[in-house]
């Protein structure tokens, strides 16, 4: 007896090449490519603190301003100002804002609030310049009472209100002009 091998070789053989053909069908309805295209743009962006809006001073007691303070420095300075105090309760306070005119939010990561200076100016008057320098307070703070910190924030586009303040209070009042002095400020504010 033979054995017909033909028929059946080209059955399993079409029978094969349909199931492959089929199977190459289902796997091209199920692919589907993706993409992504765009363009990309890298915009100019700005660092800019400030000092804005620098208002006449307020004076309590017998205080004066001698010189207005000027701003220089691009804002960055507010400097050359002189003032007289000449008894208790005597003070001056500067308020202005500081500004972040800039893209980038920004923190105070150095702050140097300095101990004023006293010396005599008339010599041979018995005048103890460090007792006028003790009863002096010398601050920076904010519009709502709390200082001036390390670590404060200040956002981009956002103005916060500073007060500058000098006040002489004592029972005694001062012999003679004492000068005062290193009422110099620095902040420092770097990016968040």
């Amino acid at each position: 007896m033979k054995h017909k091998s033909g028929p059946n070789l080209y059955l399993v053989l079409s029978v094969f090449l349909a199931v492959v053909l089929v199977l190459a069908i289902v796997y091209a309805a199920f692919t589907k490519q993706l993409s992504l295209s765009g363009v990309g743009t890298v915009n100019d962006s700005t660092w800019k603190i400030k000092f804005d809006n620098l208002q006449s001073p307020v004076l309590a007691g017998d205080a004066e301003q001698v010189t207005a303070p000027s701003l220089s420095n691009n804002d960055t300075k507010l400097s050359n100002y002189s003032v007289n105090l000449y008894g208790n309760g005597d003070s001056i306070t500067y308020t202005f804002d500081v500004v972040n005119d800039g893209d980038f939010d920004a923190k105070i990561t150095s702050i140097n609030i300095p101990t004023p200076t006293c010396t005599k100016t008339i010599a041979g008057v018995n005048q103890d310049a460090s007792l006028v320098c003790s009863n002096l307070s010398y601050t920076l703070k904010y519009s709502n009472g709390t200082s001036v910190a390390l670590n404060d924030t200040l956002n981009a586009g956002v103005t916060k209100t500073l007060k500058l303040s000098l006040s002489y209070s004592s029972q005694s009042e001062p012999m003679a002009d004492v000068e005062i002095s290193n009422l110099g400020i620095s902040i420092t504010y770097t990016q968040v």
